[in-house]
C-alpha cells in the first residue's frame, strides 16, 4: 500500500503496520471470495449459471478475461476521473455552485460524494450544457445506484426506448441526447428499483 494511505488511516486514528494491513486485504478476499465468486455455482438456478456464464463468469471461481470486480472498481475510477466539481459544473450551466449542490441534493444531478466534495459524472453534460431532459429523469433514479450502474444504464439499449418503424431499442442516453420524450425516459429510469 501506497505511504500516503497509510498517513491517511494514521490520521483517522488506524494504527496499523504495513504488512499487517496487507495480511488483513488478503484475509478479507479469501472470506468474502465465496460470495463474490460461488463455486460450483452452489444455489442458483440453471437461468442464473448461463447468465454468470455469458458474462465471463465461471461458477466454479474461474475467471475468463478481467475479473468482474476489478473491472467495476477500473469502471468507477474512469467515471471519477472524468468527473467535474461542482464549480465546473456550475460554469457550464450558467449557475452557482450553490445552485448546483441543492440540485445534487434534489437529485436533479446525479453526484458521487467523495472527501474532496461533489463529484458529477460527465455523462450528464452536453457541449450545449445539461443534457436534454436530465433533471426530469435523474430524480426519479432509485436511490442509492452506482455511478457504474447509472452508466451502464444509460448507455446500453433499452427494449422499453424504442424509435422507427422496426421499434429499434436506443440507449436512455441517446433517446435523451435526440430530444425524445424525458418524461419515458424518467418512467424507464423509475422501473429500475
Amino acid at each position: 500500500m501506497l505511504p500516503a494511505a497509510f498517513a491517511f488511516l494514521h490520521a483517522h486514528g488506524v494504527e496499523v503496520a504495513p504488512a499487517d494491513l496487507d495480511a488483513a486485504v488478503a484475509d478479507a478476499l479469501r472470506a468474502h471470495r465465496a460470495v463474490l465468486y460461488p463455486r460450483g455455482g452452489a444455489g442458483l438456478t440453471a437461468d442464473e449459471l448461463s447468465f454468470l456464464r455469458e458474462g465471463g463468469v465461471d461458477p466454479d471461481g474461474e475467471i475468463r478475461g478481467l475479473d468482474p470486480v476489478v473491472r467495476g472498481v477500473a469502471e468507477h475510477a474512469a467515471i471519477l476521473k472524468s468527473a467535474l466539481t461542482t464549480a465546473e459544473v456550475a460554469a457550464a450551466l450558467g449557475v452557482t455552485e450553490a445552485r448546483v449542490r441543492q440540485r445534487l441534493q434534489k437529485r436533479t444531478l446525479f453526484g458521487i460524494e467523495t472527501r474532496h466534495g461533489w463529484r458529477i459524472p460527465s455523462f450528464q453534460l452536453s457541449e450545449e450544457g445539461e443534457l436534454p431532459g436530465w433533471s426530469e429523469v435523474a430524480p426519479r433514479l432509485p436511490a442509492g445506484l452506482s455511478a457504474v450502474e447509472l452508466l451502464g444504464w444509460l448507455t446500453l439499449p433499452n427494449a422499453d426506448l424504442v424509435v422507427g418503424e422496426e421499434e429499434t431499442p436506443v440507449s436512455p442516453l441517446d433517446w435523451l441526447r435526440a430530444g425524445r420524450s424525458p418524461k419515458v425516459a424518467a418512467a424507464v429510469a423509475a422501473g429500475l428499483a
